[in-house]
């Protein structure tokens, strides 16, 4: 068995490479998205051609090929993301500028749902489960407590908690709203989150 996280790698050989799938691709992932091995339509998850394109070509096209426009190609379990390679320490300052701040609202969201979904009661599991989520109701209220207010106003998130959520999160893909209407954490949301708990247990 191997140790890789991932159940299997990209075979070697000639890249055959879909130029549909692989500029949509660019146009999400360039545009600050995510790409999810799985899409919720219908009711259900789905896989998505995107991830599986990038997946199906990592090693023999994608890596290269992004990191030729200065970008490189991050996988990890479930999702893919980009970065910016910077060319000097002017564009790394504004690339963490730009970035610290994306990465600020995606924390301060996923904090405060965190904290408030625990608050009222619910399991993790509710965020995470496509038929489940987490109603617009609960997320008001979660985000009508002062405290988890003065959060989202330290990330420059001044509206109300569900319209936050849906800029930091369902936006970039990281998270989705099913067929309630309920706020469900995508592939790359359990991720974040999960990597958001546990810096802070250290």
């Amino acid at each position: 068995m191997s140790d890789s996280p991932f159940p299997h790698e990209p075979s070697t050989g000639q890249p055959v490479v879909n130029r549909r799938l692989s500029q949509e691709a660019f146009r999400k992932l360039t545009s600050g998205q995510v790409i999810n091995q799985y899409l919720y339509v219908d009711g259900k998850l789905v896989p998505n051609p995107l991830f599986d394109e990038l997946f199906k070509e990592r090693d023999r096209y994608y890596i290269e090929a992004y990191a030729n426009m200065g970008m490189e190609l991050v996988q990890r379990p479930g999702f893919f993301y980009v970065r910016t390679l910077s060319q000097s320490q002017a564009d790394e300052d504004n690339r963490d500028q730009e970035s610290s701040a994306s990465v600020r609202q995606i924390q301060g969201v996923l904090l405060v749902l965190g904290r408030g979904v625990l608050e009222k009661g619910f399991m993790f599991e509710a965020m995470t489960l496509p038929e489940a989520g987490i109603s617009r109701e609960i997320l008001e209220s979660i985000g009508s407590d002062p405290a988890m207010a003065q959060i989202l106003k330290a990330c420059k998130m001044d509206q109300p908690l569900p319209d936050a959520a849906k800029v930091a999160l369902v936006d970039r893909d990281i998270a989705f709203f099913n067929d309630k209407g309920n706020l469900v954490l995508a592939d790359a949301g359990k991720t974040f989150f999960n990597d958001l708990f546990e810096s802070e247990k250290k």
